[in-house]
């Protein structure tokens, strides 16, 4: 057989194997809490159960919960015991104004007072709940995006391997057509190059790997090297609703926005117990004097405060009342800014869908096309040898740019799930170019795959 009718169907197998590769399409809308994934759903589940600053945020509302019982009830009351002695000598018992007596106090604060102070202290428990709601939705996302980041460097570790067999398979071909002089030694040396890389990358993205799974166990309280099932594939699923319908729901699930909410509550209620403070409160009294073999004596007696110092009250009372002003435009300004960031994060999320579809049906097949076409003219000719490992190293680094557009996509939704007031890192606001910088990874001749870009999370750290 021809050495040039080899290298044909070698080339034909090769381009079969990089055309016929799998390219992950969109798939249909997801819910928002991951349970499309049930390995992802389990994983949720055990974090919100193991991880430590669920727990510690849960302990915390344990302590505020006990706090409005505390505000509610009557401060201690005082008990003394007292002896009066008429004379020097010890006269119980002989002189009538000797006493050995106990004395009980018991302050009383003005009517309602003490109800506002456990409906303040009740309050500031929901805001520690709204505390332990972000710290959960926060958890929930980093799990969320880890978990896309784990499957992003498997599927890359996967893409490095395939090409791997390819420039292995391209290597034979080009000895053996060097072998029998119709092949030129820089084509051997060129893909020797290329198969030397791969180690290298592969390398690296066994680190990213790595890292990834780290991440995930860490979030789940687990050891760093436990083993994680993550087998399904890296898809898009889209984002379904107007940005209105979006809005509405997180807000009513915005620990931030319920935050303010509930501090305007709490601060009408502080203004109302700063105006009672114009009240007085009261101090009741009994004793019991002993006069040993006379008759006993008892007393009993109500102490009012007198709220005498109005000035210094009704510096508390415009204190309040400002605070409630400044609660309320707080409210105002948190729903601002979540509209922002869902806008922001929307309109990421719309571009990632239009660049996967881009991908996904346009430049990955033309990618394909172009491996044809330079296999063919390369039979003929009419191109050299350096054409075909170019075209298909750009379709490589085409598929691992569309790979990191998906993960991307899901690390960008679980951000909007989040319902954060932060900004979204690791996406750039410029739209497409951004996405392209996300994506924009090298496999290959192009001078090595970057594993460390913000489309992984081992080297990029992303947290939003």
């Amino acid at each position: 057989m021809p050495v040039l009718r080899i290298l044909a169907l070698a080339l034909a197998v090769v381009a079969g194997t990089a055309l016929g590769a799998p390219v992950h399409a969109a798939a249909q809308p997801a819910p928002p809490n991951g349970s499309d994934d049930p390995v992802l759903a389990a994983l949720i589940e055990e974090a919100l159960e193991r991880n430590p600053d669920v727990k510690g945020a849960q302990e915390a509302l344990a302590a505020a919960r006990s706090r409005p019982v505390q505000a509610r009830s009557l401060s201690n009351p005082m008990v003394a015991v007292g002896y009066t002695n008429d004379g020097w000598a010890p006269t119980l018992g002989s002189m009538p104004m000797t006493t050995l007596a106990v004395m009980a106090t018991q302050d009383l604060p003005y009517p309602g007072k003490r109800r506002l102070r456990g409906e303040i202290a009740s309050l500031q428990a929901d805001q520690v709940e709204e505390q332990l709601a972000r710290v959960a939705l926060g958890t929930v996302a980093r799990v969320r995006r880890a978990y896309s980041s784990l499957l992003l460097a498997r599927d890359l570790l996967e893409l490095i391997r395939e090409q791997e067999e390819i420039w292995k398979q391209i290597e034979g071909v080009a000895r053996a057509r060097y072998a029998v002089g119709q092949g030129a030694q820089q084509d051997v040396l060129r893909v020797q190059i290329e198969v030397t890389r791969i180690g290298q990358l592969r390398a690296e993205q066994d680190a990213v790997l790595e890292t990834a799974r780290a991440e995930l166990n860490r979030l789940l309280d687990r050891p760093a090297e436990a083993p994680l099932d993550a087998t399904a594939p890296l898809g898009l699923a889209k984002q379904e609703g107007s940005l209105d319908e979006i809005l509405a729901r997180l807000e009513v699930i915005s620990p931030e926005l319920q935050f303010a909410l509930i501090s305007v509550e709490r601060d009408r209620l502080a203004a109302d117990l700063a105006r009672k403070e114009f009240k007085p409160d009261f101090t009741v009294q009994g004793g019991y004097m002993n006069r040993g073999g006379l008759d006993p004596m008892w007393q009993a007696g109500v102490g009012v405060s007198l709220p005498l110092y109005r000035k210094q009250i009704s510096a508390g009372v415009a204190e309040a009342a400002a605070q409630t002003r400044a609660s309320e435009r707080l409210v105002e300004s948190t729903r601002l800014q979540l509209r922002f960031r869902t806008q922001e994060r929307m309109a990421q999320l719309r571009a990632a869908e239009r660049i996967a579809e881009v991908y996904d049906q346009g430049v990955i097949p033309q990618d394909r096309m172009s491996v044809e076409a330079a296999v063919a003219n390369y039979q003929t000719g009419k191109v050299p040898f350096v054409a075909v490992l170019e075209a298909l190293t750009t379709l490589y680094n085409d598929r691992a740019t569309h790979l990191g557009v998906l993960a991307d996509h899901g690390r960008i939704r679980a951000s909007l799930e989040e319902a954060s007031l932060e900004a979204t890192s690791g996406m750039s606001p410029s739209g497409a170019s951004g996405m392209r910088a996300v994506g924009g990874r090298s496999l290959g001749m192009s001078g090595g795959f970057a594993p460390g870009g913000s489309g992984s999370t081992g080297a990029s750290g992303m947290n939003r």
